[in-house]
Order: structure tokens, then C-alpha cells, then sequence
């Protein structure tokens, strides 16, 4: 496995930890693009997939929309303030991203799945701490 990517994925599982043991938040999301929400949440149940498939462009394309969105949430909530760790959580999904598509572009799809699911795995942290309780 690549250096770069022990680090990244390091890093991940020490904010996920954190997130994991983080309490629910309650803040305003109203002005959130729920459209975009709604694109990452299917996009990322369709990563890890095209990358085991091998499928490079799917692989590809769907790694351009979550840098999109993981880069929206990050200016998102680092303008709204009070919640670092939700910025925190966005950079780190933009490494995973960043990571996986170094590894699909170099046929490494095993170091590139791993990428993925960590990627997966910060929406879920920041799901656990801020998205809101359906009522």
C-alpha cells in the first residue's frame, strides 16, 4: 500500500473515532443544498462498486461529484462556524477521494476500494453528528 495513503487513512480512522463517540448536533441546515445531499448519498453507494468492477470512468465520475460535495460541505460549515469538526470531517473525505482517484488512474483498485470506503465511512461520521433525526 502506498505511503501517502497509510497516513491519509490514519488520520481517517482518528476522526472517526472522534466522530464515532461525538455527540448529535442540532444546527440550521435550511440553506444546505438538499439536492446535492441527495447526489452524494447515491453516488457513494455507487463508488466502491465501480471501482471492484473496475469500471475507471464510472470510478471516476463518481469521485468528481463527492470532491464537489465534499468540498461544498467543507466551505459550508466552515462559513456557517461551530462546527470544525464537520470541516474536519469534509477535508478528510476529500483525501479519501483524492486517494482513491490516484489509485483507480494507476490500476491499483485495491488501494483505491479501501480509498472508498473510507470515504463512505466520513458521510456516515458526519451524518452520526449532524444530520437531522427524521420526526
Amino acid at each position: 500500500m502506498m505511503p501517502k495513503l497509510v497516513i491519509v487513512l490514519t488520520i481517517g480512522a482518528a476522526i472517526l473515532a472522534t466522530s464515532a463517540n461525538a455527540e448529535r448536533r442540532t444546527i440550521d441546515l435550511h440553506d444546505y443544498d438538499d439536492d446535492l445531499m441527495r447526489d452524494l448519498d447515491k453516488t457513494i453507494k455507487y463508488f466502491e462498486p465501480d471501482i471492484t468492477a473496475k469500471n475507471v470512468q464510472g470510478a471516476l465520475d463518481d469521485a468528481a461529484v463527492l470532491q464537489d460535495g465534499f468540498k461544498y460541505t467543507e466551505d459550508y460549515f466552515a462559513k456557517k462556524g461551530g462546527a470544525d469538526d464537520a470541516v474536519l470531517i469534509s477535508k478528510e473525505g476529500l483525501n479519501y477521494i483524492a486517494a482513491a482517484i490516484k489509485s483507480v488512474s494507476a490500476n491499483d483498485f485495491d488501494s483505491a476500494a479501501e480509498a472508498a470506503r473510507g470515504a463512505a465511512k466520513t458521510c456516515r461520521a458526519c451524518h452520526d453528528i449532524y444530520k437531522p433525526l427524521k420526526k
